[in-house]
């Protein structure tokens, strides 16, 4: 009777201590995003005490849950990026959602590891999740926001590489980093407590599991100095560029950021004039400090300058003598009506008209996606244009824009005030891949410019459900372009990564079934 209470009791501390550890993966992977924390470098070992738990701590028909918890825990992070417009309600149950099928995969990884001596282990998690990441990277929903690799947008001396292999496979390589640490520490508990498992790692596979990931590790890290050091000292001359981020008190009513009236008793016609005369005062600022590329945000108007209100825009870009890019849209609460972009030359005229190719779907845009990605041939250097979520794909309109020529790339922008700290992030992933300017103007929140190394030059970060306003004025090196991302695209890399992960789907069938006979 005593030992089997206290056989129970010490099982009942391994729970105990599997499941803590099965939250401490959750909870770093939460703190890893740049509004929670932004301890970037957890990304590193964020995954291994779910690892621990599941294969050492808790028992098999319980290893799947330190996964369900580790989906569970990053995608609510996720969630509450859209705490602005969403209910905490809807947030928790996606996540919960995500946990679900975290459960689902975690249900086959302890088994296979177990069979096959652990031969995969330091890729078979990784390649899971990185192929999800694939599957859905086009989706509008979401967009890439989910990639683990952003978490690294703060320090672009590490991330180079993307520039050849494409952002999946920093999101690979982080995850085999978590995978090998976790590895060497079972050989550890293997060797200090044997009766923890049945299946010990062997000492050959831990050699070559970890000895690989290591000289990768150390070519990657080599690699991203490298490039860094030569994208740095091979970008064009700089231009002056501004972001006017004018708030939200003269905003285009109907947004879905705009909620009711920004100044009851004003009449329609008086906040066309109030915002005409706050965004001629910036542009005339900016003008000032020398700015010769001014971005305004995304639907700044509500009407086409080209139509309505047709003299002051021409006027004030003759004033000023700068390039001016600018979003407008017929009617902001309708989803379907066109999002423009339009770039005006110093001269007042009209030299390039954009179509936002990518939709929130989340925020109900119906209009017809824009198919043709211009750029225009200037003094200053080849402008291109893009539209808020279209920063947000990779083998979407930046690089198609690159493609054309573009060495500064201008993104007219709305965001929401709980995403505003980490929107930089894919910003400066699209100008690393590409080796590209990026000037992003937000309506309120998170404007940013970035220099073709990925270095942040200035940005903004409002918090305030309101927003606020703010100018960004600053020179921005010219791209050197030519990265072999601009060129490839994800599509190397993706069907490599897709090729290894059905080769270990079969791995996992054959040796169930030798297995089961």
């Amino acid at each position: 009777m005593d030992a089997t209470t206290g056989s129970e009791r010490v099982g009942g501390r391994r729970m105990l201590a599997g499941l803590t550890l099965s939250l401490l993966s959750a909870f770093l992977l939460v703190v890893i995003w740049q509004s929670f924390g932004n301890l970037w470098w957890l990304t590193f070992v964020a995954f291994v005490p779910m690892y621990v738990a599941q294969y050492r701590v808790l028992p098999r028909r319980w290893s799947a849950v330190p996964v369900a918890l580790a989906f569970a825990g990053y995608y609510l992070a996720l969630g509450l990026l859209t705490a602005s417009v969403l209910s905490l309600g809807v947030i928790i149950g996606a996540a919960l959602g995500f946990g679900v099928i975290g459960l689902a995969i975690g249900v086959f990884l302890r088994p296979f590891a177990e069979r096959t001596g652990y031969r995969w282990f330091v890729v078979q998690f990784p390649l899971i999740w990185v192929t999800l990441d694939l599957l859905i990277q086009n989706n509008e929903f979401l967009g890439t926001n989910s990639w683990i690799g952003y978490r690294l947008g703060g320090v672009p001396q590490l991330v180079q590489p993307v520039s050849i292999t494409s952002t999946p496979a920093l999101n690979l390589l982080l995850l085999v980093i978590n995978s090998t640490i976790a590895l060497m520490i079972f050989a550890l508990m293997d060797r200090r407590w044997p009766g923890l498992t049945d299946v010990p790692v062997p000492r050959p596979v831990l050699r070559w599991s970890v000895a690989i990931p290591v000289a990768v590790t150390t070519i990657w890290t080599a690699c991203s100095l490298y490039i860094f050091s030569d994208v740095s000292t091979r970008m064009g001359p700089s231009v002056r560029v501004a972001a006017v981020q004018p708030g939200l008190d003269n905003a285009t009513p109907g947004t879905l950021i705009v909620a009711g009236n920004t100044s009851p008793g004003r009449s329609e016609a008086q906040r066309i004039q109030d915002q005409i005369e706050q965004l001629s005062d910036m542009t005339r600022q900016a003008a000032g400090q020398g700015a010769e590329v001014v971005v305004w945000p995304e639907e700044t108007l509500n009407y086409d300058p080209r139509v309505d209100h047709t003299e002051w825009i021409p006027a004030l870009v003759r004033e000023t003598d700068v390039y001016l890019v600018m979003g407008f849209t017929p009617d902001a609460a309708d989803g379907a009506a066109p999002n423009t972009a339009l770039l005006w030359s110093p001269e007042g005229e009209v030299v390039s008209l954009y179509l936002k190719t990518k939709r929130v779907l989340a925020e109900g845009e119906a209009f017809t996606p824009g198919t043709v990605y211009p750029t225009v041939e200037t003094p200053v250097g080849v402008l291109g244009m893009i539209i808020c979520f279209d920063i947000d794909f990779p083998d979407g309109p930046a690089r198609r824009e690159v493609l054309n020529g573009a060495q500064l790339i201008l993104a007219p922008s709305i965001d929401i005030a709980s995403i505003a700290d980490v929107r930089s992030a894919s910003t400066v992933f699209r100008a690393v891949e590409n080796r590209v300017a990026m000037v992003k103007a937000d309506v309120a929140w998170d404007s940013v410019l970035v220099a073709p190394n990925g270095r942040v030059i200035a940005s903004t970060a409002v918090h305030a459900e309101r927003g606020g306003w703010a100018l960004l004025v600053a020179d921005v090196p010219l791209g050197p372009l030519n990265a072999p991302f601009t060129r490839y695209g994800n599509t190397p890399f993706q069907w490599l990564t897709y090729a290894a992960t059905l080769v270990m789907i079969g791995c996992m069938v054959t040796s169930w079934r030798r297995r089961s006979r």
